[in-house]
């Protein structure tokens, strides 16, 4: 774990059993139909579906759902629902659901073998992305997205959904094959994840079908099934009256439905005497139990209580009120939490509420905490406290007041943007009403009712949810421990502990100050600038600025301003979304400009100024300040480079402004939150030492950079060297002067606008003129081959990395032509190792290429497989590389490579986010931004010989890095590559 990153794990809590926390949405759809929003607003009123999804069965009973919507551009985006998933398996088919999901692209009446991903890919979309499907425990869901300009590839893609109903091929070859795929991803998800999931489902799902039956299954079962008893799944529940079909995209409803019919309706329907699909009950825990998971590769303790309860419909109006009231009741705790884990001397790291649907039945209401290493006790008595408290008292007038705010200005930005709503978007939002029933509601229906019941929702509403998350204390508690933890207690005790525990002192209503003072005080032209404190508010001085000179960059219109203190502002105004503005600015240095002594204390700057908040506000409290604004702007300091990304709404623009200027001139820097970025630390740097995962990253680190200190995980001495005026002088060492920055808006602005408050606001900002350049940190890639194993690990799973680098010569398409050169290398391993060899779920292939501070490259490869089979999965990938370089790449590759960059580049194109990222490199890059458009120039430029060319230059297989994890039991099975030995 890179320690510059690590922090943020604690952002995400510890639930080990992989499922997403999250507040309910409130069935978004998204379109303006005039008739669906004018219905009734009474709570008992039912609520009215969005008229643009057009909807019916076809004779055989698929039901089907089309939607007309134009974002993006020229795509279809195509779901077909099963609703079987792992919960209808027998015993003796546990996994085959899933299994059945993977077969579905390994040949089907209409396509052998791979014919299908190669089919897409062949037409620039790609397997992944694109291309893909889930297996949950009620369903089975497949995606796809194909261009809209193309009849062919819409009936095409759809005769994939016929043969996926009715007709996959189940060829006994190709399934022995997919057994090994589908074994490896179990393997990919072993671990102390794995293992603490394997105890935690079986307790939290006790008395229901659901607790034996996890979609990943029995790899067991999956190795040895027979064919027989797959098909026999696929035939039983692979059923016309279980699948429905969605279409949204940028195509008429008639062409889109008329598709369908052709393409499904001659399937035929099912015949008499098939078996019922059966609902089953989900769990229903009576009596309050408690468990313990220990694990010995766990990095730290954590908790969770939860209550499972029958999940709520939303068909009504109050049905609706309902919902919003809960995401707001979540809101306003979770914003408490935040405050515990940002306090001086603080308790837990990390602790959340939230709402889970982890089967269709159930819903749990889910509280985690992660104590500090060595106060199970406290961090449980802080997680009860802070629940007691609001149980007791509520939520104040100020929470709710800021939470409506915030709910109204929510939905008014979507209204704003909703003729750009994504397509996958409201794809999913039909799946989800295909699958539980609740109607998809429109973009005005919601904005009308978000109007309606917002303002009227009480502080006697929320307490009244917030007393229905747990009955009294809730009815299950899960902690999980290292086995070295010795502050956790067992299972009774905890139990107990629980079930008894009383706050020693009366609990005090919440409270919060200080936020009535304006978070920028008014400009005044006639003050000076100065500096502000570190953590006290600063009077935020302003002498406008001006622009003095500008000029247009490209032929689409892009502008730069450069302003009276040398700072540049490049503009480029869009119609993507309506309402969108994104701010990304950038300066030359990072962190390369501080010593060594100073590196451990910057490298965490950025982060330090992120959790002190600004101009004398805390984080939270700035989030707060903010509250009915849409407004955001982050700092950032990597190596080489600094720089800000933000983004606002189109009314809230000045308010971005402002807030940039205070990252320059106010930013507050505490020593709460200091001691609470450093307790985490030492958490994370306590944990590692028994992560198998972490101390491989360390062997890699040491195989690549040796013992510089400037690429180094996290560890207890790293920490030791860390100090918060190193960190806070390493910040204003990297902000304290604007003149060599520069600043790219992309977005729906006025120009006229952008310009005043840029002389206001930018042009104001401190300035000596001075133009600073990163330093090299003169670290070398390993000449010939390096490579060791580190033998470490409980579970079967062994990975293997391979590293090459460089310092290169950079071509005109260097940097376009070496994503391609990443895609090649994925679709070409997934085709050999995954496929072929079943030996890895997946191949992954990542890397870099740069020209600053010195040319520069890094391509990594690495994947997961079974111990043993390390060295031949590794012969076989350098195999492959040594065969792309050998003679040009076959025209097949060439041709998924160009129709991938003109699909991307034709969603990219119309994408606000693409152009502020690119720009800013362009900029960088010193290179025309005419280019950035210039898709052809690309697609021209990737040909068999060039592709070939990138693969000799960026793959030397006589000089690379590699370092194999295998567990400890199988450490025989993979023999340590010497230093400077020549063996794959």
């Amino acid at each position: 774990m890179n320690f510059k990153k690590s922090i943020l794990a604690f952002s995400a809590i510890l639930f080990v059993a992989s499922f997403l926390l999250y507040s309910e949405p409130d069935s978004g759809g998204a379109t303006d139909r005039g008739t669906a929003s004018r219905q009734a607003l009474k709570g008992s009123a039912p609520l009215v579906a969005d008229d643009s999804v057009v909807s019916g069965t076809l004779t055989n009973g698929i039901g089907w759902r089309v939607v007309k919507n134009a974002e993006p551009a020229n795509r279809i985006f195509l779901r077909l629902v099963v609703k079987a998933g792992s919960v209808l398996e027998d015993d003796d088919q546990k996994g085959v659901a899933h299994l059945i999901e993977h077969m579905a692209f390994n040949g089907t009446e209409h396509f052998a073998k791979n014919e299908l991903v190669d089919y897409f890919e062949s037409i620039g979309m790609a397997f992944g992305p694109e291309v893909n499907a889930y297996t949950g425990f009620d369903e089975t869901v497949y995606m796809l997205e194909v261009p809209a300009d193309d009849p062919a590839a819409l009936d095409r893609a759809l005769l994939v959904f016929r043969d996926w109903a009715c007709a996959i091929a189940f060829d006994p070859a190709e399934l022995d094959k997919e057994r090994g795929v589908v074994v490896e991803e179990w393997r990919l998800g072993r671990g102390a994840h794995g293992r603490t999931q394997d105890k935690q489902i079986p307790f939290i799902f006790n008395g229901s079908k659901y607790a034996s039956r996890l979609p990943i299954g029995d790899p067991e079962i999956v190795k040895t099934v027979s064919r027989e008893r797959v098909v026999d799944f696929y035939r039983a529940w692979y059923r016309p009256e279980l699948m429905s079909v969605v279409l949204v995209g940028d195509a008429e409803i008639s062409v889109l439905s008329s598709a369908i019919d052709r393409a499904l309706g001659a399937i035929p329907p099912t015949k008499k005497g098939a078996p019922k699909r059966q609902e089953f009950s989900g769990p229903s825990q009576k009596k309050p139990d408690a468990l313990v998971i220990r694990d010995p590769e766990l990095p730290y303790s954590s908790l969770q209580l939860m209550e499972q309860t029958p999940v709520p419909t939303m068909r009504t109006v109050a049905d609706f009120r309902k919902r919003v009231a809960e995401n707001m009741a979540i809101s306003i705790f979770n914003r408490r939490l935040e405050e515990k884990i940002l306090q001086a001397d603080p308790k837990v790291l990390g602790a959340r509420l939230g709402l889970q649907r982890i089967v269709k039945p159930t819903r749990f209401t889910s509280f985690g905490v992660v104590p500090v290493n060595g106060l199970f006790a406290d961090g449980f008595t802080q997680m009860m406290e802070e629940l007691f408290r609001i149980e007791a008292y509520g939520v104040t007038d100020g929470e709710l007041a800021r939470e409506k705010q915030s709910a109204l200005d929510d939905i008014e930005q979507a209204w704003l943007d909703r003729a750009k709503i994504h397509s996958s978007s409201r794809a999913g939002a039909v799946v989800q009403s295909v699958l539980y029933g609740d109607p998809v509601l429109s973009i005005d229906t919601r904005r009308n009712l978000y109007r309606s019941v917002v303002p009227e929702i009480t502080a006697k509403e929320i307490g009244s949810i917030i007393n229905g998350w747990f009955t009294d204390r809730g009815k299950l508690l899960v902690a999980f421990a290292p086995d070295s933890a010795t502050d956790v207690p067992d299972r009774d005790a905890l139990l107990a502990l629980w079930q008894t525990w009383k706050p020693q002192a009366p609990l005090a209503p919440y409270s919060e100050t200080g936020l009535d003072r304006p978070l920028f005080p008014p400009v005044s032209p006639s003050t000076a600038v100065g500096a502000s404190s570190s953590a006290k508010p600063a009077e935020v001085p302003i002498v406008r600025g001006s622009v003095v000179s500008e000029r247009t960059l490209s032929a689409n219109g892009i502008r730069e301003w450069v302003l009276s203190n040398g700072a540049r502002v490049v503009s480029y105004r869009t119609d993507f979304k309506a309402n969108e503005i994104l701010v990304t600015a950038v300066s030359n240095g990072g962190t390369s400009l501080v010593s060594d002594a100073d590196y451990p204390s910057a490298s965490m700057a950025s982060m330090y100024a992120e959790s002190s908040g600004l101009n004398g506000f805390s984080a939270v409290e700035l989030q707060k300040k903010l509250a009915g604004k849409t407004a955001s702007v982050e700092a950032w300091i990597d190596d080489y480079r600094e720089g800000l990304a933000g983004t606002s709404s189109v009314g809230d623009l000045e308010t971005l402004f402002q807030l940039i200027n205070l990252r320059f001139t106010a930013q507050t820097f505490t020593p709460e939150a200091w001691q609470s970025i450093v307790t985490q630390l030492k958490t994370l740097a306590a944990s590692r030492e028994s992560s198998p995962d972490e101390m491989f990253s360390d062997l890699k680190v040491r195989l690549l950079y040796g013992d510089s200190i400037r690429h180094a995980n996290l560890s207890e001495v790293m920490i030791a060297k860390m100090d918060s005026r190193r960190a806070e002088s390493a910040y204003r060492g990297r902000f304290d002067d604007a003149s060599d920055f520069i600043f790219v808006f992309v977005g729906s602005f006025d120009e006229a606008k952008l310009k005043e408050y840029a002389e206001t606001y930018l042009a104001s900002l401190p300035s000596s003129g001075s133009k600073e350049s990163a330093i090299d940190d003169g670290i070398d890639f390993p000449k010939g081959i390096k490579g060791d194993v580190l033998r470490m690990g409980i579970d079967p799973q062994s990975t293997v990395f391979l590293s090459f680098g460089g310092k290169p010569a950079i071509g005109k398409y260097e940097y376009e032509l070496f994503t391609q050169l990443l895609t090649l290398l994925d679709i070409r391993f997934r085709e050999v190792i995954r496929e072929d060899m079943s030996g890895s779920y997946g191949v992954s292939a990542n890397g870099y290429v740069t020209a600053y501070p010195v040319p520069a490259w890094e391509l990594d490869i690495d994947f997961g497989c079974e111990p043993g089979r390390e060295d031949a999965l590794t012969e076989a990938v350098l195999k492959e590389i040594a065969a792309l370089a050998a003679s040009p790449v076959p025209d097949a590759y060439i041709t998924k490579l160009r129709e991938g960059v003109r699909r991307g580049q034709e969603t990219a194109l119309r994408n606000n986010r693409f152009w502020a990222t690119r720009i800013a490199q362009e900029i960088l890059r010193g290179r025309s931004l005419d280019g950035i458009g210039d898709t052809e120039a690309i697609v021209a430029a990737i040909t068999g010989e060039s592709m070939q060319a990138m693969v000799k230059k960026y793959l030397p297989t006589d000089n690379y890095v590699k370092a194999v994890l295998v567990p400890a039991e199988k450490a025989e099975a993979a023999a340590p590559v010497k230093a400077g030995s020549s063996a794959p």
